[in-house]
């Protein structure tokens, strides 16, 4: 009797766990993410050949970077409006209540819906931090991004998390119009960016592609500007990259740190620097210049140096835009002396955000 209920025991405890084995394989249940995180912080760092002698024009770098002017900038900064936000049902922001202390924020481009979460702090100081996550997905999935959620909110600022097109929150399928007829794409396809491309709108043809990606978390920011009086943004990897673009755009935001988002053009040759098709694919930056966004981070909207731009790196980031190329980048950035704009080279092997980094740039923001 004894032998057949150790048996039951041990097949329900093997049912039990194999059940739960697929349910954290297929389903991410608990704790996957925390594995997830484990396999981030303790794996070997990834080996790589890098170039000790970057060439890069540098002749074109002085004269593009000394030829920017405010006055210009704010005049491309009106174009790129133009080139990147879709202004067709501007005000369509649904507000669907999460909890009493949460809700989830709703828009949509071509009838796909984008998501945020915005979470309230318990005393509102009328401040508001803007966190994006890059290719990993949700934010909610990242220890980073929860310690940073906690912190501010107990600094009394409201935090409203977003994810990128087609990931995290945002997953799912996804349709937009081409020039070869309606393009259909499967929520795994709507993974990958690059396959945003073919976007036409015969109505709209001056939209460039990338209004996909910027125009819904455009839209849900700038529905919430007039509720607070200190706003920034702050974003890793691909989430850094739309931290520059929505900061370049929205001269409410005060402050802004991208996180391992972007490097300019001229770096892109190099090894692990390339990025996704929205970093570099896209026809606007036969337009603009990354070095003309960074600048357009610290104007406000009549032309003044008055906001304040971080790029953080880290330099044996196990992703992208590690050194010697963002210390090679920080070097002319220094050299130029911008106003208001720093870059700072962590001491990081993983492709992570330094909680305590980000505290300590806030705290000495101007």
């Amino acid at each position: 009797m004894k032998s057949k209920k150790f048996v039951f025991f041990i097949l329900i405890i093997s049912t039990f766990s194999f059940i739960w084995g697929l349910g954290i394989g297929v389903y991410k249940w608990f704790p996957y993410f925390y594995l997830l995180e484990a396999k981030q912080i303790f794996s070997p760092g990834v080996k790589r050949q890098v170039s000790e002698n970057i060439l890069i024009d540098n002749t074109y770098v002085q004269k593009h970077t000394e030829s920017i002017g405010e006055k210009s900038l704010l005049l491309k900064r009106e174009e790129l409006i133009k080139k990147v936000i879709f202004n067709k049902s501007f005000l369509n922001i649904i507000n669907e209540k999460i909890d009493d202390n949460s809700e989830k924020i709703t828009t949509d481009i071509y009838n796909n819906k984008i998501n945020a979460v915005l979470t309230y702090a318990p005393k509102s100081e009328k401040c508001l931090r803007i966190y994006l996550q890059g290719h990993g997905g949700d934010p909610f999935f990242y220890s980073y991004h929860n310690k940073l959620l906690k912190y501010f909110l107990n600094e009394g600022c409201d935090f409203l998390s977003m994810s990128m097109t087609g990931l995290g929150i945002n997953e799912g399928n996804f349709s937009y119009p081409s020039r070869y007829g309606q393009m259909m794409l499967d929520k795994n396809m709507a993974k990958d960016h690059k396959n945003y491309a073919f976007f036409y709108d015969k109505n709209y043809p001056n939209l460039d592609p990338l209004a996909l990606f910027i125009t819904p978390h455009y839209k849900i920011i700038k529905s919430l500007t007039s509720n607070y009086e200190d706003i920034s943004i702050m974003g890793i990897s691909g989430g850094g990259w739309y931290t520059v673009w929505l900061s370049a755009l929205i001269p409410n935001i005060k402050f802004s740190v991208s996180y391992a988002g972007s490097l300019p053009m001229e770096y892109r040759k190099f090894e692990g620097i390339g990025g996704d098709w929205e970093q570099q694919n896209s026809q606007i930056y036969d337009y603009v210049s990354y070095w003309e966004l960074y600048k357009l981070m610290t104007l406000d909207e009549t032309g003044k140096t008055n906001r304040q731009a971080i790029l953080v790196y880290n330099d044996q980031d196990d992703c992208c835009f590690y050194n010697p190329y963002a210390q090679h980048f920080k070097s002319i950035i220094d050299e130029l002396n911008w106003e208001n704009f720093n870059v700072i080279i962590d001491e990081n092997d993983k492709h992570t955000m330094n909680v305590e980094l980000i505290k300590e740039v806030y705290q000495s923001r101007k």
